[in-house]
């Protein structure tokens, strides 16, 4: 009896853990069903939306300054995310703030990711912004805290500071920083955790559940895959020379560790990574994406920083002003930060409907968008369910302005503490682009502030450009024929506007030949008309010529077609230069030993082909062909005249 009381209570004791694990599991069941979304239902809206739709989830857009813009844009685009800056904060209570948050997510049919730079020290938008008051080291940079209150400091912060965000209606937070800088002074020092690659993984194990505690925001890792002791990348190109498996063994420690303890997000950055890919920065780099996907088996949300940095526009207008949102999502990004979706979700897909980038990819992208704001809580089943774009202006028009500009104003005065100043003015070699060097005086500007070059005479906007470390920024427009009064402003009207002048283009100076072009212009000159005379009393003769160079023509390295022009010039490693004179209709070939150049235009109207170059054996070889086929020519001539 006792064993069968003992087994009839160890059974009951399992049936009430099991239906106590059957409550819970029904529970979660019904809140991801009342409060969420499931994965058939995020499965369904990827297959049934539109692929302009689609592409719309993987932008991240600097918020425009008109709010009736927002909420037309964030609807008609169907945009996946914001970003907010000072300027989106400024002035505002904290209570306006959240309103303004709640407006344009109320214009969103999928609800929208609303992310900040809230890493601390100078990158605090919060309270930078002066949206948030100041609190001893609550604010302050991660290698502060540490160094004053311990990793107990930090965590509590992070989770404080979580809490704080998603009260404002800010739902991603583009921190913790994961990079580790070796030398004191460089653009990412100040902003790293500063103890060591090792120590670094450690804190980030800790912080990134801080900040991501009951799901309130999402967390991102930066700047892969580690930003080390790079340059300033908000104003131009920058370099890492490292080996990948000195970034293995170093830099990449860290964010596998925010990886592996749950990171929502990674932010790949605009650094050349010299030795994995020359060509491409990073966040445009299909190897360094692969990276993330391959090394690290990484599944979360990958977003570029901000394109519109300089060393992406300068990248741009290398190749040719090629699309970098195309690129972009062609190297594995899901999520894109620029505002220029209105062009680049147009860029985007056409390029999936030409078969450059997958659909696949783009449904694989969106679905972790939208996996990412299920877990933030943002989605309800009837956010998947497809309606018209609304449009709030009152005219039914979508005025496009510029995120950042001048007709942003805020509720501050100018101020005898903010400044800007013009360091200098710089030309590219060929005197047709310039450089307005500046600084502004708050060092905190970085990367929130945006400067605008307009006509000081014409008040047309010429250019922008976003302030890097230290405040610097550098605007780089493009000179006309005549001198320009350019006005600088900031999108911060508490700074006073400055006026400065760009030369105008300089008139090309004729080239002078050297002395040896000369002679080798002469040499070439007598060359040709030797060759002309030659055939001046008998224009038949071009025949034979053509049949006698044609049968040497292995020697000579030439092959030639008839051509339209006048005269071309091809040049030989043998003659170094071979001239195709027309002569009443017909091609004569000459040859000229004065030109050092090998080049023939591959795609010209002669279809000109060049041929592997020749030894030395080869080379006196074509030289006695050539002198065997002249000698023959002069003869049949002679003997023509005699007859």
């Amino acid at each position: 009896m006792k064993i069968k009381r003992a087994f009839t209570s160890v059974i009951a004791g399992f049936s009430i853990a099991v239906g106590c694990l059957a409550i819970n599991n029904l529970s979660a069941n019904a809140a991801t069903t009342q409060n969420g979304v499931t994965n058939d239902q995020i499965n369904q809206y990827v297959n049934n939306a539109t692929l302009e739709q689609k592409v719309g989830q993987m932008y991240v857009s600097r918020t425009p300054q008109d709010p009736n813009q927002v909420k037309n844009d964030v609807s008609k685009y169907n945009l996946g995310g914001l970003i907010v800056y000072d300027a989106d904060m400024k002035g505002l209570t904290q209570q306006q703030f959240k309103d303004k948050m709640k407006s344009f997510q109320d214009s969103a049919q999928t609800p929208l990711l609303v992310g900040v730079d809230q890493e601390g020290g100078l990158v605090s938008r919060l309270t930078h912004s002066g949206l948030v008051q100041q609190n001893g080291n609550q604010f302050a940079f991660p290698r502060k805290q540490y160094e004053e209150g311990g990793m107990k400091e930090v965590v509590d912060d992070a989770e404080k500071n979580a809490t704080l965000l998603r009260s404002l209606g800010i739902n991603w937070n583009y921190a913790p920083d994961a990079d580790y800088s070796t030398k004191p002074g460089t653009f990412m020092w100040d902003r790293t955790f500063g103890q060591g690659y090792q120590q670094t993984a450690d804190y980030l194990s800790k912080v990134v559940p801080a900040w991501q505690h009951d799901n309130l925001v999402a967390s991102t890792l930066k700047h892969f895959p580690g930003y080390g002791d790079a340059a300033d990348t908000h104003t131009g190109f920058a370099e890492n020379s490292k080996s990948l498996t000195e970034l293995e063994n170093q830099d990449m420690v860290p964010f596998k560790a925010g990886m592996k303890a749950g990171a929502d997000s990674v932010m790949v950055t605009h650094v050349i990574y010299n030795k994995i890919d020359p060509e491409y920065p990073a966040s445009l780099s299909p190897k360094i994406n692969s990276l993330i996907r391959n090394n690290c088996n990484y599944n979360g949300v990958i977003v570029t920083d901000a394109l519109e940095m300089g060393a992406i526009t300068d990248f741009a207008k290398e190749h040719g002003n090629a699309s970098v949102d195309v690129l972009a999502v062609k190297a594995g990004n899901d999520m894109i930060m620029t505002t220029d979706y209105a062009t680049g979700i147009k860029e985007i897909v056409s390029a999936v409907k030409a078969g450059e980038i997958p659909e696949s990819q783009i449904n694989a992208s969106v679905t972790r968008i939208l996996q990412l704001k299920n877990k933030l809580g943002l989605l309800k089943p009837e956010n998947l369910m497809f309606r018209k774009p609304t449009n709030n202006n009152n005219n039914n028009t979508s005025t496009i302005i510029n995120p950042g500009n001048t007709d942003h104003k805020n509720p501050s005065v100018i101020s005898e503490n903010n400044s800007i100043t013009i360091s200098g003015i710089t030309y590219n070699n060929d005197k047709k682009v310039a450089f307005i060097n500046g600084k502004v005086s708050d060092p905190a500007a970085e990367g929130s502030m945006i400067m605008t070059a307009t006509s000081a005479n014409t008040g047309k906007k010429i250019t922008t450009a976003v302030v890097g470390g230290k405040g610097v920024f550098a605007i780089e427009l493009p000179m006309t024929n005549e001198v320009q009064n350019v006005k600088i402003t900031s999108d911060d009207d508490s700074y006073a506007a400055v006026t400065t002048k760009v030369e105008a283009i300089k008139a090309d100076k004729p080239v002078v030949n050297t002395d040896q072009n000369n002679k080798q212009n002469s040499s070439t000159e007598k060359q040709t008309n030797k060759q002309n005379n030659s055939v001046k009393d008998e224009v038949n003769i071009t025949l034979n010529t053509e049949k006698q160079a044609n049968s040497a023509k292995k020697n000579t390295q030439v092959v030639s077609k008839n051509i339209n022009s006048e005269k071309t010039t091809v040049t030989n490693p043998v003659y170094k230069s071979a001239i195709k004179t027309n002569y009443q209709g017909k091609n004569v070939i000459t040859t000229s030993h004065d030109s050092a150049a090998h080049a023939v235009a591959q795609k010209s109207n002669n279809n000109a082909k060049v041929l592997p170059k020749t030894g030395t054996k080869e080379n006196i070889v074509a030289l006695f062909g050539l002198a065997i086929t002249s000698t023959t020519a002069l003869f049949g001539l002679a003997l023509r005249k005699k007859n």
